[in-house]
């Protein structure tokens, strides 16, 4: 009788414990599936580069009508006044179709397309150079211009950063106005309806143009250089040093660190290739990544 007990004790106990040990484990599979199913942080794969005949290269622009890109060479130091800066013209696999497409400039930055003409910084004043003939057909000098350094192109304005004065300026029918003072460190610019996205010393930021108003968009890439923007709206973010960044909200992931063996200053982007052109600077070439996520 006793053994009949204990034997009907123990198969109780068995079953009893049955239920538990299946919600375990329907437990553990769940925490394994979420860790397999979280989706990994975008990176960098490295598609070419070109020759070191991009002297002193501060911008890459992507010109997706033209099927082309838009380099722009210092040619010496950032403030050189020298007439020895020039713009050449890369086809998208980095061979060079023009490496003196335009010239007689002076250490060109940021550049950006707007109305047939290239427009382009350079140091105190703003060229626009014909897209068809790669000459200077215009030139805009504001009052106050120390260090123009982005631009960024809406459908009707051309805006421009003054890295020294914290100033942006704007070219709207012609004339040349000022839209905002004060911006400390600014640099990179990205027009983005009617908002003006920057990127200056307090990190990324959004400009209300009707207020004149700035919101805090991201805190982390501060003192960034270049600025452009994915198609589902996040943003690809430079820092000159050498760091580049995928910025989605409040976070910042980080895509490149030469660890200042070359810089990565203004960069260009074939969005929807999802294709990032980065000019490097004292390193004189041109390198193209492709972005994965």
């Amino acid at each position: 009788m006793k053994n009949t007990l204990f034997i009907l004790g123990f198969a109780l106990l068995i079953f009893a414990c049955q239920p538990a040990k299946k919600e375990n484990s329907e437990e553990k599979e769940a925490v394994e599936k979420e860790v397999v199913e979280k989706p990994a942080d975008p990176k960098f794969v490295k598609l070419w580069e070109t020759d070191t005949v991009m002297t002193t290269c501060e911008s890459v622009l992507y010109d997706g009508e033209g099927n082309r890109l838009f380099v722009s060479n210092i040619n010496g130091q950032p403030l050189d006044k020298n007439g020895e800066g020039f713009i050449s013209i890369l086809n998208l696999d980095g061979s060079v179709e023009s490496l003196n497409w335009a010239t007689g400039l002076n250490a060109p930055k940021g550049m950006g397309i707007f109305d047939g003409h290239l427009y382009v910084t350079d140091i105190d004043r703003v060229v626009a150079i014909d897209l068809e003939t790669g000459e200077i057909a215009k030139e805009f000098t504001p009052e106050k211009a120390e260090f123009l350094n982005d631009i960024t192109t809406s459908e009707s304005a051309v805006f421009i950063s003054d890295m020294s004065l914290g100033l942006i300026h704007k070219i709207e029918n012609g004339e040349l106005s000022t839209v905002a003072e004060g911006v400390k460190g600014i640099n990179g610019l990205l027009s983005k309806g009617d908002h003006l996205m920057t990127l200056d010393g307090m990190g990324l930021r959004s400009l209300d143009l009707a207020s004149n108003k700035f919101e805090m968009v991201n805190e982390s890439v501060t003192g960034g250089d270049g600025l452009t923007v994915l198609n589902d709206g996040t943003y690809i973010a430079s820092r000159w040093k050498g760091e580049i960044y995928h910025v989605a909200g409040n976070k910042a992931t980080l895509l490149l660190d030469t660890e200042e063996a070359s810089q990565t200053a203004d960069i260009g982007l074939n969005a929807e290739k999802e294709i990032v052109y980065v000019p490097t600077f004292f390193s004189n070439k041109v390198v193209a990544y492709q972005l994965e996520r």
